[in-house]
């Protein structure tokens, strides 16, 4: 049952907190306008408790994924020929803008709050991210090895477009899976060009081949696995396995996932001190595994509190574009719906994150709540941003369409959202398919 503790409560956690906020701003500029609410609810589905207090019941529902306000003359059947004030479609259009908009405008709010608040207590970065892409390791059975990448060299360019850093690089790398991209190296003092096919993983993410030389740590420990049986703690740097240095993450991942049953001899740095530790990796999925995190060292960023605003805007401006550019490929087929996440990552995203701590566990918050503020704006009803595309539409040509037709745009709508949906979580348990099995077994 520790599956409930470590995921399902987390993911409940992570998906009741965002949704929760967002109904909140739909309710808070309902109730200043005067606009009635007849519930506000916190869960969904069949009512545990609650009160009425000002023409609202209040209730606590069995399923705890977020909740939902109900507002009176919320459609346009309702709303034709509205008897009460209070009625959402008796209302100004730049009242029924504001309601539909503001349960967005949360989300955002959530997550540039959420975000500054880490910046200001301090935010772990992998170090390596903002250094020059410099070459540490390739894989020797990806495409780099054939496009003749070696470890010194740093990358210049990507796709014709300079990269600086080793962030900038990973990123447009995972963006263009199964795609062939002239590079730019810089190797001993002169430039060589080359080609690199990108390989995709069962996400359709793209895989890079090349890695940087940054060492790597224990960044976090699973309870009850080989690794903290044995002692190892977080920090702890794993200097070489089997007597092979381990200067990559990858070569630590490859090493531990080929030797499923196979004991290895850790090389561990803690505090100045060089000690041994045999560890044998469990058989999960096909692969090894020990319980730990593996992760580069990093470095630790904190701001004042006005930097740290500006650091948050920055950060979700950025991930913001990051979205455009991924529908962008989507719908240029450079990507597919493989390469997004749906509830079961979501799940072991969330359990995940709580499992490293409170930190990890707030910003996988702040980035779930910004993505779904996102999208609710995309104008597809029946998502906010379809009913806000509508109000803008009813602006401009100064009259209400009529009821059939925001009907019949509704059902396109929903259709296309639930094919749409379906896709990711059919794409979701086929990607996660061996981990759903072992909650069974």
């Amino acid at each position: 049952m520790s599956w409930i503790w470590h995921y399902a409560l987390p993911f409940m956690a992570v998906l009741g907190s965002v949704v929760l906020f967002h109904e909140f701003g739909h309710y808070l500029v309902a109730k200043v306008l005067g606009i009635t609410v007849e519930i506000f609810s916190v869960g969904f589905g069949p009512r545990i408790a609650g009160f009425t207090r000002g023409g609202t019941e209040y209730r606590i529902a069995w399923v705890p994924l977020g909740g939902y306000v109900k507002l009176k003359g919320e459609t346009a059947e309702e709303g034709s020929a509205p008897a009460d004030p209070g009625d959402l479609m008796g209302r100004p259009r730049w009242q029924r803008f504001l309601v539909f908009v503001m349960g967005a405008v949360f989300n955002l709010i959530t997550a540039l709050g959420l975000t500054a608040a880490i910046f200001m207590t301090g935010v772990q970065e992998n170090a390596y991210l903002y250094e020059k892409p410099i070459v540490g390791e390739v894989d020797q059975d990806s495409p780099a090895k054939d496009a003749d990448i070696r470890p010194g060299d740093q990358i210049v360019s990507f796709g014709g477009e300079p990269v600086s850093t080793w962030k900038d690089l990973q990123i447009r790398m995972m963006l263009s899976p199964r795609q062939t991209k002239d590079l730019e190296l810089e190797r001993d003092g002169r430039l060589v060009t080359t080609r690199l096919t990108i390989e995709s993983n069962k996400s359709d993410i793209g895989i890079p081949g090349v890695y940087p030389a940054t060492g790597v740590v224990v960044g976090g420990l699973q309870p009850g696995r080989p690794a903290e049986k044995a002692g190892l703690r977080k920090g702890d740097r794993i200097a070489a396995i089997d007597g092979v240095p381990m200067i990559t993450l990858n070569r630590v991942l490859q090493t531990i996932q080929s030797s499923p049953g196979k004991p290895l001899r850790f090389s561990i740095e803690r505090a100045g001190q060089t000690f041994d530790v045999t560890l044998v990796p469990v058989e999960e999925e096909g692969h090894g595994r020990i319980g730990i995190v593996p992760t580069p060292p990093s470095v630790t960023r904190s701001y004042p509190f006005f930097e740290a605003l500006y650091q948050s805007v920055v950060s979700n401006v950025e991930q913001t574009k990051l979205v455009f550019i991924t529908f962008r490929k989507l719908l240029t087929r450079e990507l597919s719906l493989r390469a997004f996440s749906g509830p079961v990552d979501l799940y072991r995203f969330s359990g995940e994150a709580a499992q490293e701590g409170l930190i990890p566990f707030l910003q996988l918050i702040a980035f779930v709540s910004l993505q779904l503020g996102i999208i609710n704006l995309f104008p597809i009803p029946p998502l906010d941003g379809g009913h806000l595309f509508t109000i803008v539409v009813e602006g401009i040509i100064r009259r209400e369409l009529s009821a059939r037709l925001k009907e019949r745009v509704l059902q396109a709508g929903l259709i296309l959202l639930l094919l749409f949906m379906g896709t990711i979580i059919f794409f979701d348990i086929s990607k996660n398919s061996e981990a759903i099995k072992s909650l069974f077994r």
